[in-house]
């Protein structure tokens, strides 16, 4: 069977050297548009195409996947089946019909649980017991069609989205591989099972406000958060200076510790690292980064900053 492949680092990058590595025939890569980055607006890194040069297989990198010249392109490939993974665009009907079986998709999440571009910082923030991944067939609707085949995790609920998404990147990777190994490009995909429509739960992009914290919340709502952006955008909180500051770690202390009647944010205690009065219970920053300074343990920087019991920190800089 001939394979093209779909996707953009950093959940693909397993799934589409696993593939190589087992000898499956990938005639081409379709992957993100070349983008600038960092202070110097150099080219990102996209380790897929550096893989995929590597090994010789063309690639393409459109704008847009509905680019009739992209779309003529990828027909002469004469793929059998195009196997996405993070690709991060729509498919139209015209696309998925170019490959002679259609195409598939492998999902971070037990659908339908969690449709959309953030199914791995989706579970943590819910306080999901289990999660996975899922390998679907394309449709037009996102993420909506038939579950071929599906493999599980289970969660202890101190997970952070960075070694999560590794974890189910490498998960997938084995769990793709022997999957296509089944099929026959002379046969037919199986029909998988139908998505109950009244169990889906979706999520969308992370965008970097998603990080910031709202001390009303409750304690375990906002350590769920800050494992759950772990990695990018960070927790986001501001000093009582104004200086922002992202909160990489933390954990909730003892339950002794929980009851207070203090306003949300306020600095409960400095001793460990910093105790932050939430509107239930309270949480502890272990890891922090102040603006424009070096990511840090809470004591070491609580060394050098003028932090006392009793003041604030901020949802917002300006408040």
């Amino acid at each position: 069977m001939r394979f093209a492949f779909l996707g953009s680092p950093p959940f693909a990058v397993a799934s589409f050297a696993a593939a190589i590595e087992a000898g499956l025939e990938v005639v081409g890569l379709v992957t993100a548009p070349p983008r600038q980055a960092g202070r110097g607006r150099k080219q990102a890194p996209n380790p897929l195409v550096d893989l995929a040069v590597a090994k010789g297989i063309p690639v393409l990198r459109p704008e847009s996947a509905r680019d009739p010249e992209f779309q003529t392109e990828f027909q002469s490939w004469q793929v059998d089946l195009g196997v996405v993974v993070s690709y991060g665009q729509i498919l139209n009907e015209t696309m998925l019909q170019l490959p002679k079986l259609g195409c598939v998709n492998l999902h971070g999440s037990l659908l339908p649980r969690w449709r959309g571009a953030s199914p791995i910082q989706a579970a943590i923030l819910a306080g999901d017991s289990e999660t996975g991944v899922s390998l679907q067939k394309v449709v037009l609707a996102l993420d909506a069609g038939a579950v071929l085949t599906e493999a599980k995790v289970s969660l202890c609920g101190t997970e952070e989205a960075p070694a999560l998404t590794e974890q189910l990147a490498e998960l997938g990777a084995r769990f793709l591989v022997e999957t296509l190994q089944q099929y026959d490009a002379d046969g037919a995909l199986p029909a998988g099972v139908l998505q109950d429509e009244s169990l889906v739960t979706s999520c969308k992009k992370i965008k970097k406000s998603d990080g910031v914290l709202d001390w009303s919340e409750s304690a375990v709502a906002i350590e769920r958060r800050v494992r759950a952006m772990s990695g990018w955008p960070c927790g986001q909180t501001w000093l009582p200076d104004g200086d922002g500051l992202r909160v990489h770690s933390g954990r909730i202390p003892p339950q002794e510790n929980l009851l207070h009647s203090a306003q949300p944010g306020t600095i409960l205690c400095l001793e460990e690292g910093i105790a932050v009065a939430c509107g239930e219970g309270s949480f502890r920053i272990d890891v922090l980064q102040r603006e424009g300074k070096a990511r840090m343990e809470a004591k070491v920087f609580l060394q050098g900053a003028r932090l006392q019991v009793g003041q604030s920190l901020k949802k917002e800089s300006h408040e």
